[in-house]
């Protein structure tokens, strides 16, 4: 079973406009007022002093172009400087933007799904607190309201020992919790997700890695690949 790649943060690969960091299990991205210490983007900024001049979606996000879910581990890109951070926003609004992840979950099915295979929907906020989302697939209740659809590439399912599968996934644009949602509704629940597996025997963190990041460079236009080893 796949440990944790590290338990703090690290910068991956970086260029003069932008960097890859990884960010370990049970960090937050970003924070959520300004001052919050122990997030992922405060540690970058700190490695990165200038970065903090970027002006992003959210101010307090500064360069940042995506977030984990604070139990997922792995890889975030952050903008260094202004120009970088719209140009690959354009990129990603473009769908330029893939991120890869490994998940290993709790097999709640008998047979495993055909990949590869994509799962779109849209989704809804839902439980005390909307802590969770559910997808919405066409022709369910307030599907029609729910706005943009969103995709998982699930590239390849791997029966593994002790019930569990591995899955690959794929995606570009991203919702809150998508990978966790879309595979607990195939009936593979990711292994120590409090949110979408029902209580089992694993004890240990959410089996979830943001592995790799494949996006335009927006200095050369080269297509670059980051992935943790």
């Amino acid at each position: 079973m796949r440990q944790a790649f590290s338990e703090t943060p690290l910068i991956i690969r970086d260029s003069e406009g932008w960097a890859v960091g990884y960010k370990p299990h049970g960090m937050p991205t970003a924070p959520l007022h300004e001052g919050e210490g122990g997030t992922f983007l405060t540690w970058f900024l700190e490695q990165y002093p200038l970065a903090g001049a970027v002006t992003g979606r959210k101010g307090i996000e500064k360069g940042l172009l995506h977030r984990l879910d604070t139990p997922t581990e792995g890889l975030v890109l952050v903008a260094k400087n202004q120009k970088a951070y719209e140009v690959l926003l354009e990129y990603q609004e473009r769908d330029l933007l893939e991120k890869s992840y490994l998940a290993l979950c709790l097999m709640l099915t008998e047979d495993l799904p055909e990949t590869p295979r994509a799962i779109e929907s849209r989704f809804r906020p839902y439980g005390p607190g909307s802590r969770e989302v559910r997808p919405l697939f066409p022709g369910d209740r307030r599907f029609a309201a729910a706005g943009r659809d969103y995709r998982t590439m699930l590239e390849a399912c791997i029966l593994r020992e002790g019930g569990f599968a591995e899955c690959r996934c794929r995606l570009t644009r991203g919702y809150r919790h998508q990978v966790r949602s879309h595979l607990a509704s195939l009936g593979l629940p990711i292994a120590g997700d409090s949110l979408y597996a029902p209580p089992s025997s694993f004890s240990g963190p959410l089996m979830l890695c943001a592995s790799a990041l494949r996006f335009q460079d927006p200095d050369s236009g080269s297509i670059t690949e980051v992935s943790l080893p």
